[in-house]
């Protein structure tokens, strides 16, 4: 009896053990919600799945994607909810390049108009750059790995 169960126990898988996927196409926040990918496992499996989007937005609002696949797993590297958001990285140098080009609007207008009124045509050209920029896509690359579990 204890040999049985002893079997029956070493040949059922870890439950709790991770798999890494490589994905097989690039992916982006851009593409439509319910758009199909492929990851294969290092064994060569093939999973499939499809993707829920949110697209960037305004410059606060970076887009966001989901990977939903058809199997029974989910993403373990990712924040709780396996979303994968865009990186801070481009928003900060899009901010950087507004306030660089309203230092120059403020510094053409120095002459013209004199120095306390630049600097409300900086401030404005500051705002309209920021407000009018969008937020950074969500990308993953074919090739990227991603960890998941059962």
């Amino acid at each position: 009896m204890k040999m049985v169960f002893l079997l029956v126990l070493f040949s059922v898988p870890c439950l709790g053990q991770s798999v890494t996927l490589t994905l097989l196409e690039d992916l982006n926040s851009k593409m439509v919600t319910g758009t199909r990918f492929h990851a294969r496992d290092a064994a060569g499996k093939i999973y499939s799945g499809h993707l829920v989007t949110h697209p960037a937005r305004r410059f606060l609002r970076s887009g966001s994607m989901l990977l939903v696949f058809d199997d029974p797993i989910k993403i373990v590297n990712q924040d709780l909810e396996g979303v994968i958001h865009a990186g801070r990285k481009m928003q900060l140098l899009k901010m950087g390049a507004a306030l660089a080009a309203a230092k120059l609007a403020d510094d053409a207008a120095d002459g013209a108009i004199g120095a306390t009124k630049a600097r409300y045509v900086g401030a404005v050209a500051a705002a309209g750059l920021l407000i009018l920029q969008k937020g950074s896509e969500a990308r993953l690359h074919a090739g990227d790995t991603i960890e998941t579990a059962p």
